[in-house]
This record gives structure tokens, C-alpha cells and sequence, in this order.
């Protein structure tokens, strides 16, 4: 009998209630963990946050009244003590790091994307930043991140170890499907922010609309990081405010409703460290079209069709000929079933601890 193994999953970033890739990770990757005969998993959050499905959870208040810098150096202080003293396996995504790391468990560093070491960098101090954080990556006993595009990104930009990096893919929870009218022909979720370039698609709908399909519909999903308001304006500026609804909070019975209502998924995203939505509109047979990026090819594979997401027109020909086209081959729901269960991407892990 296999003895039981103590899992602490920390993350000082997840929100309960927010329906966003990260915290969908934490959401499914700590219940599948939990629900394993000889796992003993503990989860770590801010205060308000512990999830439902929790049967052990450490919770560190929220210190909102700190200055950020401040606030950072406190929680990496405390993460430093408690996970020192900690048996097992401990998986984080806070940075900064711990300041020392203990022999007697396993860390791995979480690393969702490198986006501080491309032109989307959101840190006040670019430069500073970047060269923090690869310090970081560096001094981690272990990295798991997301997709080989990032693994390879951290290599290339980090000068990181490989050996020490392991991919662990997010997943889709399989639910029951219903049948309902596609009218929505286009989605896209994603946060409003300039990375996600909404402004191409938008053009490429605005056109769309006037040369062949003026009652089309587009849905866009997603949480505003400033640049909502860039969108509406963009909107209101092509006259196609009452072609697009515009979505900022959504439950996941709401989004389940929208994938199957949606005719085509479409992710113009100029920079990703995977792309979550992506497997989920598979998942409901989606049609999908998406930028020509390397990530995007490691995830869908065949099941995609691919445009030049910095061309509006490229676009906008890959809405038209979607319309016409069927995406061969093997189902994209069992594609997805196959190469992205939860159930599998926690076996896969469990099996990196006893190499």
C-alpha cells in the first residue's frame, strides 16, 4: 500500500468566484487531488477565499491596506515559514518566492506564462521586473508550468535547467452537453486587455457584419484589466454596438449555456502560456479559429483553423471560410477528453514524485 503524501496547493492570487483559467486550474487540479485514496492535500489562500470543495485549508489575511511592495514581502516571509517546516509536495504560484527552500519537501513554482519578457509586460518597472523574476525561476528546487511553448520560452529567456521544469496541461471538466440553437456565431473569452486584441477581431467583425451577415452576433467574456472602455469605443466607432454583448461576470452554468449556444469559437490573442478557453469550446464542439501561435498549435493541433492575428483580414477570411468548412478528423470532444482530463493531468504529476 502506498504510503499518504502531503500536498499543499498555494495560491495567494485565486479568487472563489471568479471565473478565470488560473483559478479553474486550482478549482479542478486541488478537487482531483483531494479526491485520490493517499493524497492528504491542504490548501493555501487568502482569508475569504478557501474554496467549498476544501477539507484542509490555511488561510493568510489580505492585507489590502498594505502598499503592494509591502504586502509581497510580508506574504513571501510567512509562505517562507510555513512551507520550511512543511512535509511532501508543496505547488505554489506566489512570487516573490519563499527565501529558502526545505529538504524535507518538494517545491515546485507554478508558471502560468512569461509575459514580463515580451511586449506585454504589466509590470511599473519592466525591466527590474523581468530580471527579478528570472532570478527566481533560477533559484526554484522545480518549475511546473503549463504548456511546452512555456517550458521552451523559459529556457530561451531564463536560462533555465530543463530537467527541473516539468508541463502539466490544464484541463476540462467533462459535464453533460445539451443540445441547443447556435445563435452565437462568434465568442471569444478573454480579459480586456491589449495582449488579447480584441481591436483586430472587432474589425474583422465590424466587416463581417456589413458583407455577409447582418444579423451575426459576437459575445465577448471576459474581465477588465483597463481596456474595456477601448473596446466599447472601438464598438460604437465600426456602428456594431447591437451585434456584440459585451459579458464581464458570468457563473459557470451561465458559460456552460453560452459554449453550447456557440456556433464558433475565435481567439485572436497575441500572447498566451495556454489558452483554457480553447479546450473548453473543443469540448463542446466548437468550431475554432484562432492565431497562428505556437501555443495554440501544441493545444488544438488539427482541430483549429489558423489566422495571422496581427491581418484583420485574416480574420475575417477565417470567419468566412468557417462557415463553409468542416475542421476533419478525429471529434474535437474526444480529442479533448483524451489529451486534457483532469484525471490524466493528475496522474501525470502524481508520477513526476516517484522518478
Amino acid at each position: 500500500m502506498r504510503s499518504v503524501v502531503n500536498i499543499i496547493l498555494s495560491s495567494l492570487y485565486y479568487e472563489k468566484n471568479r471565473v478565470t483559467g488560473a483559478n479553474k486550474r486550482f478549482d479542478f487540479f486541488g478537487k482531483n487531488l483531494q479526491s485520490r485514496e493517499n493524497i492528504n492535500l491542504t490548501v493555501l489562500v487568502r482569508e475569504g477565499e478557501a474554496p467549498d470543495w476544501a477539507e484542509n485549508s490555511i488561510t493568510l489575511p489580505r492585507y489590502d491596506s498594505m502598499p503592494s511592495v509591502i504586502r509581497r514581502l510580508v506574504y513571501c516571509i510567512k509562505l517562507t515559514f510555513i512551507f520550511y517546516r512543511r512535509d511532501g509536495v508543496i505547488i505554489n504560484d506566489f512570487m516573490p518566492v519563499p527565501l529558502i527552500f526545505s529538504k524535507r519537501n518538494y517545491y515546485y513554482q507554478l508558471v502560468h506564462d512569461i509575459r514580463n519578457f515580451t511586449d506585454f509586460n504589466r509590470a511599473a518597472v519592466k525591466k527590474i521586473s523581468s530580471l527579478f523574476q528570472k532570478i527566481q525561476w533560477r533559484m526554484v528546487p522545480n518549475i511546473l508550468t503549463v504548456s511546452s511553448f512555456t517550458k521552451n520560452q523559459l529556457i530561451k529567456y531564463c536560462n533555465i535547467n530543463p530537467n527541473k521544469i516539468a508541463v502539466s496541461y490544464n484541463g476540462i471538466d467533462p459535464v453533460k452537453r445539451n443540445k441547443a440553437k447556435k445563435d452565437i456565431d462568434f465568442l471569444y473569452i478573454a480579459t480586456f486587455e491589449k495582449r488579447k486584441n480584441h481591436d483586430n477581431l472587432i474589425k474583422a467583425f465590424s466587416v463581417y457584419v456589413k458583407n455577409c451577415d447582418q444579423h451575426a452576433r459576437l459575445y465577448l467574456i471576459g474581465r477588465d484589466l483597463g481596456y474595456r472602455k477601448h473596446i466599447e469605443t472601438l464598438i460604437s466607432k465600426y456602428q456594431i454596438d447591437k451585434f456584440v454583448t459585451i459579458i464581464e461576470k458570468i457563473s459557470e452554468s451561465e458559460l456552460k449555456n453560452i459554449y453550447e449556444r456557440t456556433y464558433c469559437f475565435v481567439n485572436p490573442s497575441l500572447y498566451e502560456g495556454f489558452g483554457m478557453p480553447l479546450i473548453e469550446a473543443m469540448y463542446f464542439d466548437c468550431h475554432v479559429i484562432c492565431s497562428d501561435i505556437d501555443v495554440f498549435h501544441e493545444i488544438a493541433k488539427k482541430h483549429a483553423y489558423y489566422f495571422d492575428p496581427l491581418d484583420h483580414g485574416s480574420i475575417l477570411n477565417a470567419m468566412k471560410e468557417i462557415k463553409n468548412t468542416e475542421i476533419k478528423g478525429e471529434s474535437k470532444t474526444c480529442y479533448t477528453i483524451k489529451n486534457f482530463s483532469w484525471s490524466a493531468i493528475v496522474d501525470n504529476f502524481l508520477n513526476l514524485l516517484v522518478k
